[in-house]
C-alpha cells in the first residue's frame, strides 16, 4: 500500500518542484528586466604599458573551417606549446581556405603577433572588446611559418592584455581600467 501511495505522489511533487523552478526564473528575469541590473563579467583584459607582447599574453581560439578533420586541435596543440594561451578548439560554419585571423582591430598588436605566426593569413577585424583572437583554420591547414616571432614589439607600448597573464607581460599594474573602446 505504502509503494502505491508513492508511486502516486512522485509525479505530482515532482511537477510542484519544476513549477517553482520555472516560477523562480520567471522572477528572476522580470526583475533583471525592470530593475535595469546585468551581472558584473570581469575585466576582459586590462590596457598595460608593454615593450613587447609574448605568446604568453595572447588569447586564441582556434576552428576548423575546412573538410579535414583535426585542423584546429593540431594548430591548437603548436600554439600551446609554443606558448600562446589556447581556450577552445572547434569547428566553424564558415568555409575556409586560407587563414583568417578576426580580432579587435587589425592593426592591433595581438591580432598583428598572432598573424605573423602563419605563412598565408587574412585579418579581419569585429571590434571584440576582450582583445582575444580567433583562428580560422581550412584547406590550407593553418601552416606555420618555419621560425615565428617569439614576441611582437608593440609600437604604440601599449597592448590589452588578459588580467591574469600581467606578471609574465612584464607589468604589475595596468595602466588604465578595461579597455572600453
Amino acid at each position: 500500500m505504502s509503494r502505491a501511495v508513492t508511486r502516486q505522489l512522485k509525479t505530482p511533487i515532482a511537477f510542484v518542484i519544476l513549477l517553482g523552478i520555472l516560477a523562480f526564473g520567471g522572477w528572476y528575469g522580470y526583475h533583471l528586466v525592470v530593475t535595469g541590473e546585468r551581472p558584473v563579467l570581469p575585466d576582459p583584459c586590462v590596457t598595460v604599458s608593454v615593450a613587447e607582447l609574448k605568446p604568453s599574453n595572447v588569447s586564441v581560439r582556434v576552428y576548423n573551417g575546412g573538410t579535414l578533420r583535426g585542423l584546429a586541435t593540431d594548430t591548437g596543440k603548436q600554439l600551446k606549446s609554443a606558448g600562446f594561451i589556447v581556450t577552445s578548439t572547434g569547428n566553424t560554419d564558415r568555409a575556409i581556405n586560407d587563414t583568417v585571423i578576426v580580432g579587435y582591430a587589425a592593426d592591433s598588436p595581438e591580432v598583428q603577433f598572432v598573424a605573423s605566426w602563419f605563412v598565408r593569413a587574412t585579418i579581419e577585424a569585429d571590434g571584440r572588446q576582450d582583445h582575444s583572437v580567433d583562428i580560422l583554420v581550412g584547406e590550407a591547414g593553418g601552416e606555420l611559418v618555419a621560425n615565428p616571432p617569439q614576441s611582437y614589439v608593440v609600437p604604440s607600448g601599449q597592448a590589452c592584455v588578459p588580467q591574469d597573464t600581467l606578471p609574465s607581460a612584464g607589468v604589475t599594474t595596468p595602466t588604465a581600467e578595461a579597455t572600453p573602446e
